[in-house]
C-alpha cells in the first residue's frame, strides 16, 4: 500500500471512529462536566481601568429534556481579577476583586449519538462581585463593583475517546458590563489628582474557554 492510500485509510478510520454511534445520551440523562476555565475580559475595559484574565475550576450540570435539548447550570470557584490603572496612564495595579458568574443555559445537541458531540447554547447570566480591595496608590479608598446580568452564547464539543473518557471543550461569550464606585479617595495617595469619589462603567464582555472531562449518568 502506497503512502497516500495509507494516510487516507488512517484518516477515514479516525473519522469513522468519531462519528460512529456510541452509548449515546438520551432524554432523562445527566451530563456533568468539570475542568479548568479561563475567563478573558475584552482588552478595552473602558477609559478608567483594565481588568486581567483569570483561570479557575468550573463545573456544569446538564439535564436532557429530549434527546437533543438540555438545560445546564454553570457553577465554579471564585475568579479573582487584578485591576490596573488606565486613566492616569501608569498601568499600576490599583485593586482586585472576586466574582462568580452563575449561568443557566438552554442547549441544543446537533449529534447526540455521535462520538464527536457538538452543542450550542443560549444562556442568562448573573455575575456578582465581592471582596473588592484597593491597593497601590489607591490603597485607603473603598471600591464597590455592582452585579450584572446578560445573555451568554455557548459552543461546545464532547469527544468520546473510550466508554469512560470524554474530553470537553466549552467556549462562551458573555454580555457583561458592571458599574464601579470608588469612594474615600481622599484617604489614598491619589487624593491630589482625583476627586473624593468616582463612578464609572467597566465593560467586560469576557470570552471564556474551558477544557475538562464529561461524565454521563
Amino acid at each position: 500500500m502506497d503512502r497516500k492510500k495509507y494516510i487516507s485509510l488512517i484518516f477515514l478510520t479516525t473519522i469513522t471512529l468519531f462519528i460512529s454511534s456510541a452509548s449515546a445520551v438520551e432524554k432523562g440523562d445527566w451530563i456533568i462536566r468539570g475542568g479548568l476555565t479561563n475567563i478573558n475580559p475584552i482588552s478595552d475595559n473602558g477609559e478608567v481601568v483594565n481588568v486581567d484574565d483569570k483561570s479557575n475550576v468550573t463545573a456544569t450540570f446538564s439535564y436532557l429534556v429530549t434527546d437533543s435539548i438540555g438545560f445546564e447550570v454553570l457553577a465554579g470557584l471564585p475568579f479573582e481579577h487584578a485591576i490596573y490603572d488606565k486613566a492616569l496612564g501608569t498601568g499600576i495595579k490599583i485593586a482586585s476583586a472576586q466574582h462568580l458568574p452563575p449561568t443557566v443555559t438552554l442547549q441544543y445537541y446537533l449529534n447526540p449519538k455521535s462520538n464527536l458531540r457538538t452543542y450550542f447554547g443560549l444562556g442568562y447570566n448573573y455575575t456578582f462581585f465581592f471582596k473588592e480591595k484597593t491597593s497601590g496608590p489607591l490603597e485607603g479608598a473603598s471600591l464597590d463593583i455592582g452585579s450584572s446580568t446578560g445573555l451568554v452564547y455557548q459552543l461546545g464539543f464532547d469527544w468520546r475517546f473510550s466508554e469512560n473518557l470524554i474530553l470537553n471543550l466549552d467556549v462562551r461569550k458573555f454580555n457583561l458590563e458592571s458599574s464601579a464606585t470608588v469612594t474615600n479617595i481622599d484617604n489614598s495617595s491619589l487624593s491630589d489628582v482625583l476627586p473624593a469619589s468616582l463612578v464609572f462603567d467597566v465593560p467586560l464582555d469576557p470570552l471564556t474557554i474551558g477544557l475538562g472531562l464529561s461524565f454521563e449518568f
